[in-house]
C-alpha cells in the first residue's frame, strides 16, 4: 500500500508540474483566463482518470486477494479432511491388523484343540478295539457253556447272542450289543427282547469292569423274561 501511495503522489506531482509548465508557457504567450481554466480542467480530468484507474486496480487487487484467501481456506479444509480420512484409515487398518492377529491366534488354538481331540479319539479307538478283542476272548470261554454266539458288527460293536434259554425252542436267540464310547466306557444297546434293567447293568459294568458278570446277568434276565412270558 505504501508503494501505491508513492505512485499516486508521483502521478499527482507529474500532473501538477505539467499543468504548471503549460500554464507558464501559455501565460508567456498571453493566454486568456478561459483557456487556462480549460487547461486546468483537462489536467484535472487526466489526474482524476489516473486516480480512478488506480482505484479500480486496487479494487481488483483486493478482490483477487480475497479470492486467493478463500481458495486457500478451501484447500486447507480439503487438506484437513484428507488428513482426517487418512488418520481414520490408518486407525482402521491397525484395528483390522489387531483383529486379524486375534483371529489367527484363535484359529491356532482351535487347530491345537482339534488335533488334541483327534489324537485322543484315535487313541481311544485303538484302546476300544483292544478292549473288544479282550471281550471276544473272554466271551469265547463262555461260548460252549452258555451257548453264546459272538457277532462282530460295524462300528466296532459286538453282538452277544444267547441260546438254550427257552425250553420250548432251544435255538431261540436272545441278543444284546456291547461297544465302547469315545471315553472308553461300556455301552449296552439293541437288547432283543428288551430288558428294563439294561441301564442298571450298563452302570454296574462301567463301575466294576466285570464283563463276565455282565454276561451272566444278561443270561439270567433273558431267562427270567422267558419265564414271565410263559
Amino acid at each position: 500500500m505504501a508503494t501505491v501511495k508513492i505512485d499516486e503522489e508521483q502521478v499527482l506531482y507529474a500532473c501538477m508540474q505539467d499543468f504548471r509548465s503549460r500554464f507558464i508557457s501559455q501565460s508567456n504567450e498571453e493566454t486568456d483566463i478561459k483557456e487556462i481554466k480549460e487547461l486546468y480542467k483537462e489536467s484535472l480530468k487526466d489526474l482524476m482518470d489516473a486516480w480512478a484507474k488506480k482505484y479500480r486496480d486496487e479494487e481488483l487487487m483486493v478482490e483477487r486477494v480475497l479470492q486467493f484467501r478463500n481458495e486457500i481456506a478451501i484447500q486447507n479444509k480439503r487438506i484437513q479432511e484428507k488428513q482426517d480420512d487418512i488418520l481414520r484409515e490408518i486407525a482402521q487398518l491397525k484395528g483390522n491388523e489387531k483383529r486379524s492377529a486375534e483371529i489367527n491366534d484363535h484359529i491356532q488354538e482351535l487347530r491345537k484343540e482339534v488335533n488334541q481331540k483327534r489324537e485322543l479319539a484315535v487313541a481311544n479307538r485303538k484302546a476300544n478295539k483292544d478292549k473288544l478283542k479282550e471281550l471276544h476272548k473272554s466271551a469265547s470261554l463262555f461260548k460252549d457253556r452258555l451257548k453264546l454266539e459272538i457277532r462282530k458288527l460295524q462300528g466296532d460293536r459286538l453282538q452277544f447272542v444267547f441260546r438254550c434259554i427257552n425250553p420250548k425252542d432251544m435255538d431261540e436267540p436272545y441278543a444284546c450289543i456291547v461297544y465302547f464310547n469315545e471315553e472308553g466306557e461300556y455301552q449296552l444297546t439293541g437288547c432283543d427282547p428288551p430288558l428294563e434293567c439294561i441301564a442298571e447293568y450298563q452302570k454296574k459294568v462301567q463301575e466294576t469292569k466285570n464283563f463276565s458278570a455282565l454276561l451272566a446277568n444278561l443270561r439270567k434276565s433273558f431267562a427270567a423274561l422267558c419265564t414271565q412270558v410263559k
